[in-house]
């Protein structure tokens, strides 16, 4: 999509509704929400244009890692153990049986 190609290129911090319509975009609106929809965190940002008036921009959002407990890591969508850590596990398996209690 245009618009996510504009968002990602910008290396200004914003890209004004204007400067979008100006660069292809018919409607600048429903192309970002269209982009919110599909999950892209999108920040609406006040900006001054050249003139000096005040006008509505956006910017990709950053959104952080989340935190993750050491060992684990992301499969798919979900967390899973490290390999290594799995196989400390296993080496931490007793490979005799318990002796019997009595």
């Amino acid at each position: 999509m245009r618009v996510l190609a504009l968002l990602e290129g910008d290396h200004t911090g914003a890209i004004t509704v204007a400067a979008l319509r100006e660069r292809g975009v018919k409607a600048p609106a429903q192309a970002v929400y269209t982009l919110q929809l599909a999950g892209y965190a999108i920040d609406r940002v006040s900006c001054t244009d050249p003139g000096g008036h005040k006008t509505l921009g956006y910017r990709l959002a950053t959104v952080p890692e989340p935190d993750r407990p050491a060992g684990l890591h992301e499969v798919g969508g979900d967390i899973a153990p490290d390999a290594t850590d799995a196989g400390a596990v296993r080496s931490a398996t007793p490979t005799s049986p318990l002796p019997k209690q009595s």
